[in-house]
């Protein structure tokens, strides 16, 4: 079993996505197991979107002068887990 650091892992990863090798075959010509390369790529993408900067920018509400309208409420959950709640109310 051949030891990789993270920083293979990633060269790994970026070669197969560019070449025009399924995930099976690339692993196969590289002699990875294909269910640790799965896990090496999920690692990475779920660290990379835990350090992203959020790109949501706050909006004040408050000093808006919004017409009066009708109250409304909207939960929305995400596949992963994350919970959206929105209303009208500040």
């Amino acid at each position: 079993m051949t030891r990789r650091t993270s920083e293979e892992w990633q060269r790994l990863i970026d070669e197969q996505a560019v070449s025009e090798m399924t995930i099976q075959q690339f692993c196969q010509s590289r002699n990875i197991n294909q269910s640790t390369f799965y896990l090496q790529r999920k690692k990475r993408s779920d660290s990379h979107l835990a350090q992203a900067p959020s790109q949501w920018l706050p909006i004040d509400t408050k000093s808006m002068a919004l017409p009066e309208t009708r109250q409304w409420q909207i939960e929305l959950t995400l596949p992963n887990g994350v919970v959206l709640n929105m209303s009208t109310d500040g």
